[in-house]
Order: structure tokens, then C-alpha cells, then sequence
């Protein structure tokens, strides 16, 4: 499914279609031509049927594109960067950079998709009030986005219902890989129950549906098994912090102006956190997101010491806690890093959020 045509960027986030689309467009225009429309709407001229079913079929796929940006635009909301939307046969997919560090992040990305599907349902409803063919071209508009909406919400993963089932798991089992092979498991039991339903159309002779639905088994099915195998191995959260820390961590001056440390850190390590030393002793913390509640115009004249977390709200671990005490202080403290500090206090690494989630 990669490849594609590049066609601009929403909000900062490019936008490729990809060529399968093609398949769908033409679907779309013929189903409401030939059937839909001259049932829903008869009267008509063909031309305007076709017309009017090209145009539909436009609607459908800016549907598609309002769903993937509601994943989208909910990512950006948690500092999780979006690398593009690409649409393709099977709808589309929102690529962010990394996975959530949060299961609560997770899961409202996840229900973004469906719950803006809704909404465009909802709005395509009230326009059946529209009198002859735009009534009927909003009243199959409002339906498929419904289906869209009902279809993403199945707990096969990596559909949104999916990624939500992955997140109540992970938060109620409290690991990231296990909760994820649970859902790819029951992603591809999703996959089997769709394959047999498709191979059943076609036995009582709706060999196109049957065909669609054994497509639709055969993308679930090598996505979740694909998400299965990346998910084996891991630590225990039994495991010490200095299997996951990040090692030789610059140690920043509060003096350092906010455009020095974007251009010698921040830009090569966004998701990471800087300790913050004077005089040798440890007096706070930087990210990405304090630096940013600067303006950029301001970040010539701006010192780090001006934004950094204090060291009053920072949690501190040792090299030979476990994973899961560390996982626990970052919670109670609301923060994803901590500096990782020897017996005799001294800096030997950084533990963030992400490498204990992603590695556990």
C-alpha cells in the first residue's frame, strides 16, 4: 500500500493518495449511478446520475481524509508526530512517528477516527432534508460514514476498535507488548470470522461482496500478525533501569539560550529531556514542550532556566530499580522522564516514559 501521489499538507501533515484509491472511486461512482441514484432520485438525465456519483465519490473519500485527520490532529494533541495520511483500498492510516506512551492517549486517539465519522453521518442526516438527488446522494453519504464509523469500532486490531481494546488491556494489565499481542491475536480471529463470511457470500452466489470481505480478511490478518511478531521479546518490568537508560546525557547550562539548545538538541532528540546543572548540582529538567510555550521569535533572548521543570517537580531514579517502581514514580509525578542518579548522586543517564513502555 505504499507509494502514491503526494497532493499537499492539512495542518503541517502531508496528505498521498495512494493509487488503489482509484478502485474505490470507480466503485463508488458506478454503484450510485447505475442503482442508487436513479432508484433514490428517478427522472434525472444519466449524465447528471454520473456526474453526481463522481462528485459523491470525491464526498466519500474527504471522508475518509476528515476520519485519518481526527486520528491525526489528536497525535499533535499528545506531541506524537504524524508523518503523513495516506488513503489507499481499504480507507486509510493516520503514520505517526511512534506509538502512544499512555494507554488514555491511545485510546482517544483511537476513538477520534470513529466519533468524527459519526459527526459526518450525523451532518449528512440532517441534509436528507434536501429535496430529489442531493437528498439522496447526503442520505447514502450519511450511511456509509455510519458503516465507516460501526466497521472501525470492531475489536480487530489494528482497526480503531482494536488499537482501543489495546489500550484497556494495557492499562489494566499494564504492559504495552503483551496488551499487544492480545489484540493482534483477536485480530486475527476478526480476520478468520470475516474470510468465512466472505467464502459464505460467495457460496450462496454474491461472489463480489464475498471477494471484498476475503480482501478486507487477508489486509487484517497480515497487519495483526505483523504487529504479533513485533511485539515478542521484550524485558520484564521486573528488569533494572539501566537496561533501558539512555547513557551519555549533555548536561545543560540554565544560561544557554532556548535557540542554542533547539539547534545542538531538541532538533535531533524531540521526545527527549535534558537535566539542567549549575555549579554541578542538578536544578531542573528541559523538553521540547518548554521550550515551546515560548515563541520561537523569543527563543534568541530566552535562557533555559527560564522554562526548565525545577528540580522540586522531577523524580530521580537509580540504575538498579526496577522498571516497574520507576514506571510508578513517573506516574505519580505526571512526568515521562527522569535523570538517573548513582549512590553518590551522580548523573549516569536519563530514563524516559517511551523506552519503559516500548521495551516492556
Amino acid at each position: 500500500m505504499s507509494g502514491g501521489w503526494r497532493i499537499g499538507e492539512i495542518g503541517g501533515v502531508a496528505v498521498r493518495l495512494n493509487a488503489s484509491l482509484v478502485v474505490i472511486a470507480v466503485l463508488v461512482t458506478v454503484t450510485l449511478a447505475g442503482r442508487v441514484f436513479p432508484t433514490g432520485a428517478p427522472g434525472n438525465p444519466p449524465l447528471l446520475y454520473w456526474l453526481t456519483g463522481l462528485f459523491a465519490a470525491g464526498l466519500f473519500i474527504g471522508s475518509v481524509l476528515w476520519h485519518e485527520m481526527a486520528h491525526a490532529l489528536f497525535a499533535i494533541r499528545y506531541r506524537i508526530p504524524v508523518l503523513e495520511i495516506e488513503l489507499h483500498l481499504f480507507g486509510g492510516v493516520a503514520k505517526i512517528a511512534r506509538d502512544p506512551e499512555r494507554p488514555a492517549h491511545e485510546f482517544v486517539i483511537a476513538l477520534a477516527g470513529p466519533a468524527s465519522s459519526l459527526v459526518l453521518a450525523a451532518v449528512f442526516g440532517f441534509l436528507t432534508l434536501l429535496d430529489g438527488l442531493p437528498g439522496v446522494m447526503c442520505g447514502w453519504l450519511s450511511v456509509i460514514n455510519l458503516t465507516l464509523a460501526i466497521f472501525n469500532l470492531l475489536p480487530g486490531f489494528p482497526l480503531d476498535g482494536g488499537r482501543v481494546l489495546r489500550a484497556a488491556l494495557w492499562h489494566f494489565g499494564g504492559s504495552y507488548r503483551r496488551a499487544t499481542r492480545q489484540a493482534s491475536r483477536i485480530g486475527q480471529g476478526m480476520a478468520a470470522l470475516f474470510a468465512a463470511f466472505g467464502l459464505f457470500l460467495m457460496v450462496v452466489g454474491t461472489l463480489f461482496n464475498g471477494l471484498w470481505f476475503l480482501l478486507i480478511a487477508a489486509f487484517l490478518y497480515s497487519t495483526a500478525s505483523m504487529s504479533y511478531r513485533m511485539s515478542l521479546g521484550g524485558l520484564t518490568q521486573a528488569a533494572p533501569v539501566h537496561k533501558v537508560m539512555r547513557y551519555n546525557v549533555p548536561q545543560i547550562d540554565p544560561r544557554l539560550p532556548l535557540a542554542l539548545l533547539a539547534w545542538r538538541y531538541l532538533d535531533h532528540a524531540r521526545d527527549q529531556a535534558f537535566p539542567v546543572y549549575e555549579n554541578q548540582q542538578l536544578i531542573g529538567l528541559v523538553t521540547a514542550a518548554e521550550a515551546e510555550r515560548i515563541p520561537r521569535l523569543e527563543w534568541g533572548k530566552t535562557r533555559v532556566g527560564e522554562v526548565m521543570i525545577p528540580r522540586e517537580r522531577i523524580v530521580t531514579v537509580r540504575p538498579e530499580d526496577d522498571l516497574a517502581a520507576a514506571l510508578s514514580l513517573l506516574d505519580k509525578a505526571n512526568q515521562d522522564h527522569a535523570p538517573v542518579l548513582d549512590g553518590s548522586g551522580r548523573l549516569v543517564g536519563m530514563l524516559n516514559r517511551r523506552d519503559i513502555v516500548h521495551k516492556t
